[in-house]
C-alpha cells in the first residue's frame, strides 16, 4: 500500500507517473467513480481540493494509451469505470490449471481450515491479474472454500479457540424449518469437501456436527469460561484390512495385529453421524465387530443402499 506523501518529497518523480499506478491499483481491484478515483487521490496527497476532474479523465486516457482497455462510466456500468483489459494480466493455459489443480488435490487433503482459507486468498487474488472470465472462473473453481465466506470461517476458528458458546440459526436438511441451537463449539474440520463445525448441544450434552453452509447467523456469541463437559465419544471396533491412501483418523487407535494379516481399530468419533460416514468410507476393507447396535444400523444402511441402487 502507498504511504501518504508531502508535496515536497512528491516534488521528486511524476506525479502523472504515480498517479497512473494508484488508479490502476484501483481499477484492477474493482470499478471506481471519479468520487472515488478523486477521494483515493486526495488521501495520497497526489492533487488538491482545486484540482478539476479533468485531471482524473486524463489520468484513464494515459492507462489507455498504455494498453489498458477501460469502458466509460455510464448507466450501463453504474457510472463506474470498468478495467476489462490490461498488459499486465496472466496467461494462464488450461494445462498449467490443471497442473495447480492436481497439486492442490494432495495438499488439501492433510491441510486444516486456515491453510484452506490462505490458498483460496491466494487463487482470488491471481484471479484479479487475468481477465480472460472462463479461466479466472477456473482459477477460483480450484478452492474447496469458493462458496464459502473467508471472514465467517476466521470467526468460527476464533470461536473454537475460545471455546466459546454460540447461539445460532440452523437450516438441517432434514428440516423444512430452521431451528435455533444453542452449542460448545469445539473445532471446525474439513471432510468431504466440506466444512463442518463440530461442539456439544448445551440442552442435551449431545455431539453436532453442523454444515457451516447451513448456519443462517449467529445471534449470540458468549465466553465458556464454566467449561462444559464434552459429549461421550461414540466407541466403534472394527478389523481393517486395508488402511488405503489416507491412513488411519486421529480418533482411531490400532487395538491388535491379527494372524490374518487384519487391524482391530478401536475409533473414538465426536458422534454418531461422523462414526457412521467414516465406516462407510472405509469400503469392504472394514468390518464392524463392536457395538452390536452400530453394527447393525451400518448393515441396514449398506442394504437401504443396496435396494436403491438396484432399484
Amino acid at each position: 500500500m502507498l504511504k501518504v506523501a508531502t508535496k515536497e518529497e512528491l516534488c521528486q518523480i511524476s506525479l502523472t507517473g504515480l498517479r497512473a499506478l494508484i488508479l490502476f491499483g484501483l481499477l484492477v481491484k474493482e470499478p471506481q467513480s471519479l468520487e472515488d478515483i478523486r477521494k483515493t487521490f486526495l488521501q495520497h496527497n497526489v492533487i488538491d481540493e482545486s484540482s478539476s476532474n479533468d485531471i482524473l479523465r486524463i489520468d484513464l486516457n494515459t492507462l489507455r494509451v498504455m494498453g489498458c482497455k477501460i469502458t466509460r462510466a455510464d448507466k450501463s456500468t453504474n457510472f463506474k469505470y470498468r478495467l476489462l483489459e490490461h498488459p499486465f494480466s496472466l496467461n494462464i493455459t488450461d494445462e498449467e490449471i490443471g497442473v495447480i489443480r492436481r497439486a492442490y488435490k494432495k495438499i488439501k487433503e492433510e491441510a486444516d481450515i486456515p491453510t484452506l482459507i490462505q490458498y483460496d486468498d491466494l487463487f482470488r487474488k491471481i484471479s484479479n491479474y487475468i481477465t480472460d472470465e472462463t479461466i479466472k472462473e477456473k482459477i477460483l473453481g480450484i478452492s474447496v472454500l469458493k462458496s464459502y465466506k473467508s471472514e465467517f470461517l476466521n470467526e468460527l476458528i476464533t470461536d473454537c479457540q475460545n471455546n466459546s458458546i454460540l447461539t445460532l440459526e440452523y437450516k438441517s436438511p432434514a428440516s423444512k424449518n430452521s431451528k435455533i441451537i444453542e452449542i460448545a463449539v469445539r473445532k471446525i474440520i474439513f471432510q468431504n469437501d466440506k466444512i463442518y463445525l463440530w461442539g456439544n448441544d448445551i440442552n442435551s450434552g449431545e455431539g453436532l456436527s453442523l454444515h457451516v453452509k447451513r448456519i443462517i447467523k449467529i445471534i449470540l456469541r458468549k465466553s465458556n469460561e464454566g467449561g462444559f463437559p464434552g459429549a461421550k465419544p461414540v466407541c466403534v471396533r472394527f478389523l481393517l484390512s486395508n488402511f488405503g491412501l489416507s491412513g488411519l483418523d486421529d480418533s482411531e487407535t490400532i487395538i491388535e495385529r491379527r494372524d490374518d494379516g487384519k487391524y482391530l481399530i478401536e475409533g473414538n468419533y465426536h458422534n454418531k453421524f461422523y462414526a457412521v460416514q467414516r465406516i462407510l468410507s472405509l469400503g469392504s476393507a472394514c468390518t464392524v465387530t463392536e457395538p452390536a447396535e452400530f453394527r447393525a444400523d451400518i448393515i441396514a444402511i449398506l442394504k437401504e443402499m443396496r435396494n436403491m441402487y438396484n432399484g
